[in-house]
């Protein structure tokens, strides 16, 4: 298995060969969908969960993430379900893909295998598969592009946003997020971390949560504009020195958001926070986001170094899921 650095460093290549994925057994004439549910956990999961906030303002059917081993009752014949999991194997989202099965839903599958493969060719539901063998979170490249392969064959994301995101992942530039990568995490180092955002952008940070959790062992906070401003902002009358504040700010965020931002990082700065903004490269939004995840990628990987952690080793992970198969 490749190291987790190169992995990481080869997040580009991996985007522009998730291109050229092929859906397996395609739909002539898929059906408008009343909704669509993309189905994972973990790194299988956080693509469905960037996707259904990038598709926001533009699909013609409401799209929603579900990481959970129960599918919402809303859910029904009407709708198309997406099952996300790298090893085909993901306890819950095979447990809320039963559950669509039965309701008479459209399926699909993003996999490399396993059980839920098995399933796809049963059942002859469209599906890109992608190679295994790595940790699922170091295969978003080939997860994200492959979903949205597989919406935009549905007709679910729409030419526009197909076309912006192929032109997005030609024009990434790798050198400069690792360099602003590194720079974050001497920022970071040390301190209890909290990231925020506009609410669009709300998965893009629990990417980047999730990349600090699994690769740095590091603990962080997630939370979002507006609504940071009623509940969270007084809970930072105990911040102190200690903390450090992300602040992600993009060409997108809505005009009383960047006031609000504004105003909220004097706060963080009068209680003795650092606060550190960071502003993603792109010409578009499909650009900015994926500039982004690579920045986070290369944020965690440097923390995880620089305190002499394995960025690879999920050992509670590995123990809860070992514990759990002696538990019917």
């Amino acid at each position: 298995m490749p190291n987790m650095r190169s992995l990481i460093e080869g997040l580009g290549i991996q985007m522009r060969e998730a291109l050229q994925s092929e859906v397996l057994r395609p739909v002539a004439n898929p059906p408008v969908f009343r909704g669509v549910v993309v189905l994972g956990m973990g790194g299988s999961g956080i693509g469905g969960a960037v996707m259904a906030d990038m598709l926001r303002a533009s699909s013609p059917s409401p799209v929603v993430a579900i990481s959970d081993q129960t599918l919402p009752h809303w859910v029904d014949g009407d709708c198309l379900v997406v099952a996300s999991s790298y090893s085909g194997n993901t306890e819950e989202t095979l447990a809320a893909l039963a559950q669509a099965q039965e309701r008479g839903c459209t399926l699909a599958a993003v996999t490399s295998g396993g059980e839920l493969l098995s399933r796809a060719e049963q059942g002859n539901w469209p599906t890109v598969t992608m190679p295994g063998g790595h940790p699922p979170r170091s295969q978003f490249g080939r997860s994200f592009l492959g979903l949205a392969t597989l919406l935009h064959h549905l007709q679910v994301l729409s030419s526009q946003d197909w076309e912006g995101l192929k032109g997005a992942v030609h024009a990434l530039d790798g050198a400069s997020a690792e360099e602003r990568g590194e720079a974050l995490a001497l920022a970071l180092e040390g301190k209890k971390v909290f990231l925020y955002a506009d609410t669009p952008w709300r998965a893009l940070l629990t990417r980047w949560r999730q990349q600090l959790n699994e690769n740095s062992k590091v603990l962080a906070n997630v939370e979002v504009f507006p609504e940071m401003n009623h509940n969270e902002l007084v809970g930072w009358e105990s911040g102190d020195e200690g903390h450090v504040a992300v602040v992600v700010r993009t060409s997108k965020d809505h005009p009383r958001t960047k006031h609000r931002m504004d105003i909220t990082a004097q706060i963080f700065q009068d209680q003795g926070a650092d606060v550190v903004v960071v502003e993603p490269d792109g010409a578009s939004r499909w650009g900015e986001l994926l500039d982004a995840v690579w920045v986070g990628d290369w944020m965690s990987l440097v923390l995880a170094e620089r305190s002499g952690t394995d960025p690879v080793d999920i050992r509670f992970i590995d123990h809860l899921k070992q514990t759990l198969s002696g538990i019917q």
